[in-house]
């Protein structure tokens, strides 16, 4: 059993030397052909408009490529199809050519295969058999890691669009008191906006212009963004799409609503500044300690990670320190409707 361990072990090994190897002679060869860019600049003439591309855009093209003929492999199965549709909203208006939601899965599915190769690595060097278990949990731990970040991109996103909405609204409002359709109003707050709204505006002046209804272009607005004041601008604009009226009225009422609702969250936040201070250090404050006590005596948590009662314990204390978050948190929120 020991034999068969060391010789994984070492064909491990001998992969990742000749991968070291590779990289190295790739490496010292780029360098090299820079030496001589460099040394018969002198004496060339340099073209005016030079598309020459760097080692890194080369190596995005490749990364790009690789990612694309993925894509085109796990196009072909319908539940990832499915699963793919979740990650279009975070799709760019300028990326829509370029990239689909299944591209988010191919690379999901990359991320987790470059952390169960880290993974054999990092066994092999320490000289651990490795597991069936190891590399499903690697995996897991990878194919899920991409999804934390274009969550925080999305919230940061979706706080951008609730600031920039009343934009939009005054702007739109200013448009039809003009006499401009709601076409033509989108297509100003389009142009005259940038940022995470002016995206959006440009999706749905893109949707409206394949001749989709306006309840349904602004549908398809506040699923992307899930956002309460996009929900009320859709019911606003299909009932009055149905029950006719004065849009004018309509989105000077609006306009009122967003600005004494923003008004009301400006002042919601400089009263709760202090405890949402206080709620973030307490957060933070665990974490600071456990450090300054492993700084101090780094053998002092031993039989918390070395035992099975001390995983338990330390997944018994995470799980309790998210609660606490989550309730904290749910009791300081305070929503206005």
């Amino acid at each position: 059993m020991e034999q068969g361990v060391i010789v994984e072990i070492l064909i491990l090994q001998i992969i990742v030397i000749t991968l070291l190897i590779i990289t190295i002679l790739f490496i010292i060869k780029a360098r090299h052909n820079i030496s001589l860019e460099k040394k018969f600049s002198k004496y060339t003439i340099s073209p005016l408009n030079t598309k020459e591309l760097s080692i890194f855009d080369k190596l995005l093209i490749k990364i790009n490529k690789l990612i694309k003929q993925t894509s085109n492999v796990l196009s072909k199965i319908t539940i990832l199809n499915k699963y793919a549709k979740n990650y279009e909203k975070h799709i760019t208006y300028d990326q829509l050519e370029t990239r689909k939601g299944i591209d988010y899965i191919s690379m999901k599915f990359l991320i987790g295969l470059i952390t169960v190769i880290l993974f054999l690595i990092t066994q092999m060097f320490q000289y651990n058999k490795i597991s069936l278990l190891g590399i499903i949990i690697s995996f897991i731990l990878g194919f899920f890691i991409l999804d934390i970040f274009v969550h925080i991109e999305y919230k940061k996103k979706r706080k951008e669009i609730s600031d920039d909405l009343l934009k939009a609204i005054i702007i739109m409002n200013n448009s039809f008191k003009s006499g401009m359709s709601i076409m033509q109003a989108i297509e100003i707050v389009k142009n005259e906006l940038t940022g995470a709204i002016g995206d959006e505006f440009k999706k749905i002046y893109l949707d409206m212009s394949y001749g989709l209804t306006i309840e349904t272009v602004f549908d398809r607005f506040y699923n992307r963004v899930k956002l309460e004041d996009a929900k009320f601008i859709t019911t606003s604009l299909t009932l009055l799409n149905k029950t006719g009226g004065n849009i004018v009225k309509v989105f000077k009422s609006i306009e009122r609503e967003f600005f004494d609702k923003k008004k009301l969250n400006d002042e919601l936040k400089t009263v709760t500044a202090s405890s949402t201070f206080v709620y973030k250090l307490l957060l933070i404050i665990p974490f600071i300690i456990c450090t300054l006590i492993f700084i101090l005596n780094p053998s002092y948590f031993n039989p918390l990670i070395k035992t099975q009662l001390g995983i338990m314990i330390i997944f018994l204390l995470l799980l309790l320190y998210t609660l606490y978050g989550f309730i904290v948190k749910k009791i300081m929120r305070i929503d206005i409707l």
